[in-house]
């Protein structure tokens, strides 16, 4: 069946017309060459209902740039003349399940009325991640209520985001590996090296290493590398804000390889020094397993 834009239906008095979706998918290049020629409205229609629109790009581009609402107002009049048992209502914006954002005390974390956790906040927590679509079994939500009180303490306000990544990093931290990191220090002045002191946990074990570097997190790096006797390649390091605010939370993406073996450590924090070397550290954990020998370290105990 070949097909005729002249036996669309037209309506008296309207620009549009109107063709079936079975007419669209037996007939589509026919169809889009007359309505180039045309400049027409193609509705189309499924069930006897509008489903689709078609229309000319540089005649929609043109009503836009002219900001022509009175010919948007004739031409949904036309719609409804050609639809007229369909109900036409504007879309409705959804109603957002978790608040824009979070007050602290809502969630147990009021130390000027003596409370930092509570059994109530600890729920409320499991209901605002619940509408979120994460689910948490009762061990895995006290690893993450633990470090939502901690961002707590340090925020004036908690985001949605701020409560995804505060699961990421609590599920990651609770992923058996190798290394932790226990603590990091960095001295910097301008004009000179950096240096940074940090402390690992190796499987139970504290070491504390130093190094110099250009930049802080060079330094910070070295430092890492000096205490856990790793020798890796940097591939790849990013920093980003991670929540929104001056507090915001820092996510680092770090890319570490070992020949052909390529790893990546991610790890937020509100101090962008300490998500780095955590991050650096979680990449570290996907080179070297619990038990493995590595390389001669050159740190302090």
């Amino acid at each position: 069946m070949m097909f005729d834009p002249r036996e669309m239906p037209v309506y008296d008095g309207v620009v549009l017309k109107v063709i079936s979706a079975p007419e669209l998918a037996r007939n589509l290049d026919p169809i889009l060459q007359a309505l180039e020629e045309s400049g027409t409205t193609l509705i189309i229609k499924h069930h006897d209902q509008p489903a689709a629109l078609l229309v000319r790009f540089d005649a929609y581009v043109a009503m836009l740039a002219t900001m022509d609402y009175s010919g948007w107002e004739r031409w949904i009049e036309e719609v409804r003349a050609a639809f007229p048992t369909s109900v036409f209502s504007p879309p409705r914006r959804p109603k957002s399940v978790v608040p824009a954002f979070i007050d602290p005390e809502d969630i147990g974390y009021a130390p000027q009325h003596g409370q930092v956790g509570t059994a109530a906040g600890r729920r409320r927590l499991a209901e605002e991640l619940g509408a979120m679509g994460i689910q948490l079994e009762e061990q895995q939500l006290g690893s993450v209520y633990s470090l939502v009180m901690s961002l707590a303490e340090r925020k004036r306000v908690l985001y949605a985001e701020d409560l995804k990544l505060a699961v990421d990093e609590a599920l990651g931290r609770a992923t058996p590996g190798r290394y932790a990191l226990k603590e990091v220090q960095v001295h910097s002045q301008s004009g000179l090296s950096s240096s940074a002191e940090v402390s690992i946990i190796d499987d139970g074990n504290s070491t504390t290493g130093t190094a110099s570097g250009n930049g802080t997190l060079d330094a910070v790096f070295r430092a890492i590398q000096s205490v856990t006797g790793v020798e890796a390649e940097l591939e790849d390091f990013s920093l980003a804000a991670a929540t929104q605010g001056s507090d915001a939370l820092g996510e680092a993406v770090v890319t570490l390889s070992q020949g052909s073996h390529v790893v990546i450590g991610r790890a937020m924090a509100l101090d962008v020094i300490e998500a780095a070397a955590n991050a650096y550290v979680n990449a570290l954990n996907w080179l070297v397993r619990p038990g493995q020998e590595v390389g001669a370290r050159s740190a302090t105990a």
